[in-house]
């Protein structure tokens, strides 16, 4: 029988089979050992060096990266395919004490403590931030639902100056809030440029974090230019109703030129009455608007409306002084159809015109009129990474034809039981915007005029 040599010196040293068969089974550790005392060639310490000055310039590539691209899982496992092609080559050394494996060693325990590090930060970040697309995507919807408002011109109520400032709050608190998130998002996550646009479905990049923050500083700016030309365009309009009010602040019913142009002359109550409430709808969208900020009327602001209600009162009682007496003007027209108009406007119940006297025509005919308004609405407003702005969307022009005549007829006051001459405006559009009733007659300017006793009627 052919028993092995090995076998054989086992038995020559007084060894058992068993002990024999065991270290004839581990050749490979034999080998290893072998190897770990086998001195490095040359060329084995050349290719250590150099796997050592390769580690060297990945950490400082790392290091000037930081940890926000770990966030990124592509990256990092860009990183751990690295360190395993390390540790593989690092298998060929097994010189443990040899100075060269030494170095590689301690330089591959760097590169291995620098990656885990980095790793730890990036996951760290990726917790505390949460999902940064979901994040920006919500700051761009939010930002494109809050615009600025622009200025809000007087006349205005005061549900309307509560509305725009509430609109324009809620824009810059949105705007305000959106650049706190984009500046830690900024700082923090890692959002590489990319091509494509977010529209086209890639994903946001620092680009995109950028154009956000310069589309949240234009609303700030825009609502705080906003609110300023507002308050000047207030200012303005009340520092020039003191003198407008000047006229009729000095109207006198003895004085003859007063007395047939402002009192007597067929136009004149409408004319004046409409005027005063024009005013007085100036003077209190100040206050309307000092409301809507939360603060107390302003007492000149009061005065000033005060005023113009005395005036309204003054103007009603010099006008009766001339007059002699209330009456309602005599008609320049008899023509059965329109009074009929009239008197279905004046039933309509949406109007709450309530109880009224005879109607008088006061224009001898029916007239044609026509207007042309145009408006701009903007769809989208879009930042480039330049900083250009471009405005998106449609102006729309409609034509406005219609027929109008006017009447006057006293309406009782439902609070007082008093009756005044009101003067109203019919009018019937054949052509309009899409909300402008077409084909049907309805009430145009209706304005409330002097007291009447109802046996004048």
């Amino acid at each position: 029988m052919n028993i092995p040599r090995l076998l054989l010196l086992g038995v020559a040293l007084g060894l058992s089979t068993s002990t024999a068969s065991a270290v004839s089974s581990s050749p490979s550790d034999t080998l290893i050992m072998a190897q770990a005392e086998r001195p490095l060639v040359s060329g084995e310490r050349v290719r250590l060096q150099k796997m050592i000055r390769d580690m060297d310039s990945a950490m400082q590539t790392l290091r000037q990266g930081g940890a926000q691209p770990f966030q990124d899982p592509a990256y990092l496992q860009k990183w751990q395919q690295s360190l395993a092609r390390y540790e593989n080559q690092m298998q060929r050394y097994p010189q443990a004490n040899d100075p060269d494996v030494q170095a590689a060693t301690a330089k591959l325990n760097e590169y291995r403590q620098l990656i885990a590090g980095f790793q730890q930060q990036g996951s760290a970040q990726t917790d505390a931030l949460g999902d940064v697309q979901g994040q920006l995507a919500a700051i761009e919807s939010a930002l494109r639902q809050h615009r600025a408002p622009a200025w809000l011109p007087a006349p205005f109520s005061e549900d309307e100056a509560r509305q725009w400032v509430n609109i324009a709050a809620t824009a810059k608190q949105t705007a305000l809030q959106a650049q706190r998130q984009l500046q830690t998002i900024a700082a923090k996550a890692h959002l590489p440029a990319n091509p494509g646009t977010v529209q086209q479905g890639a994903p946001y990049d620092k680009n995109d974090v950028n154009r956000l923050s310069r589309f949240a500083a234009s609303i700030v700016t825009d609502v705080d230019a906003a609110v300023a030309q507002t308050q000047q365009n207030l200012k303005t309009r009340f520092d020039a109703q003191d003198r407008e009010l000047e006229y009729y602040r000095k109207l006198d019913p003895t004085v003859e030129q007063d007395r047939l142009n402002a009192y007597l002359a067929e136009d004149a109550e409408a004319r004046i009455f409409t005027e005063l409430d024009r005013q007085s709808a100036v003077a209190r969208s100040l206050a309307n608007y000092q409301l809507a900020f939360g603060q107390t009327v302003h007492p000149t602001i009061q005065g000033r409306i005060d005023e113009i209600a005395q005036l309204r009162t003054r103007y009603a009682e010099d006008r009766l002084a001339a007059l002699g007496d209330s009456r309602l003007p005599s008609p320049a027209s008899d023509d059965a159809a329109r009074l009929a108009i009239a008197e279905r406007i004046l039933s309509e119940p949406d109007y709450a015109f309530g109880e009224h006297g005879p109607i008088v025509l006061t224009t001898p005919e029916v007239v044609e009129r026509e207007k042309q308004v145009s408006r701009a609405e903007i769809k989208d407003v879009d930042f480039s990474i330049s900083g250009d702005i471009t405005f998106s969307g449609t102006e729309t022009t409609w034509q406005y034809r219609w027929q109008e005549f006017k009447f006057a007829t006293p309406i009782k006051d439902t609070e007082t039981g008093n009756w005044h001459i009101w003067w109203i405006t019919a009018k019937n559009y054949s052509s309009g915007w899409e909300r402008t009733p077409i084909g049907q007659w309805v009430s145009g300017a209706a304005v409330k005029g002097s007291l009447i006793p109802q046996e004048n009627f």
